[in-house]
């Protein structure tokens, strides 16, 4: 009964159940009905009539309400449905000065492995009637650096310099490897005692207005 359903969360943010289901439903109900369910620790669950459903929902995105991101994914059989579980989110990027023997779907596929793994793409780029930029949708792990530019080898020898620009940057811990919250943010980061760092007190630990 779950196999056509989408899991998200907004990152960074909390929205009211009611909030979401009038927004979500009112922008993805050209593709058929959609039942918005609350999850747990702040997930909703999207279940769809057919899968055709979903893939429209994740090739259109990025989705937003609010201002904050929808981290979209996926239901699996045995997945968590916590915040933590999603060490990996989908991510729209904008390439450019892709090699045109490349802007095929494996072509790009190769691109965007120096990133993550290719999900899919926006029908302008499936089409190939605009080149000046790729915009595709890539699985990214929390530890990526998000590079704005890396190199690929062309079919000649010859390496290509990408330029990358993402749509969205998604804020991601290096601590927990998650999303949803950035490192400075982390409740495992050890925080410094602001009287230390600014030298107040005296070696025996006493405050010297004290003495």
């Amino acid at each position: 009964m779950w196999s056509n359903t989408l899991v998200g969360y907004f990152v960074g943010k909390r929205i009211p159940f009611k909030i979401v289901k009038e927004n979500l439903e009112k922008k993805w109900r050209k593709w058929g009905s959609v039942q918005v369910i609350s999850g747990v620790n702040g997930n909703f669950l999207f279940r769809f009539s057919n899968n055709t459903s979903c893939d429209l929902v994740l090739s259109n995105g990025p989705w937003e309400v609010w201002g904050a991101y929808l981290a979209l994914r996926r239901w699996e059989e045995g997945m968590s449905l916590c915040k933590d579980s999603f060490s990996s989110i989908s991510v729209w990027v904008k390439v450019t000065n892709v090699p045109l023997e490349l802007w095929t779907r494996p072509g790009l596929s190769y691109i965007a492995s120096a990133l993550g793994v290719l999900l899919c793409m926006d029908a302008a780029t499936a089409a190939g009637n605009r080149l000046s930029f790729a915009q595709v949708c890539v699985e990214m792990k929390a530890h990526s650096s998000f590079p704005h530019s890396f190199k690929v080898r062309r079919r000649s020898g010859i390496l290509a310099d990408i330029q990358v620009k993402y749509v969205w940057n998604p804020s991601a811990c290096s601590v927990c490897k998650v999303f949803d919250h950035s490192s400075k943010q982390c409740h495992l980061v050890e925080r410094k005692d602001p009287a230390a760092q600014t030298g107040i007190g005296t070696s025996d630990g006493q405050d010297p207005l004290t003495k």
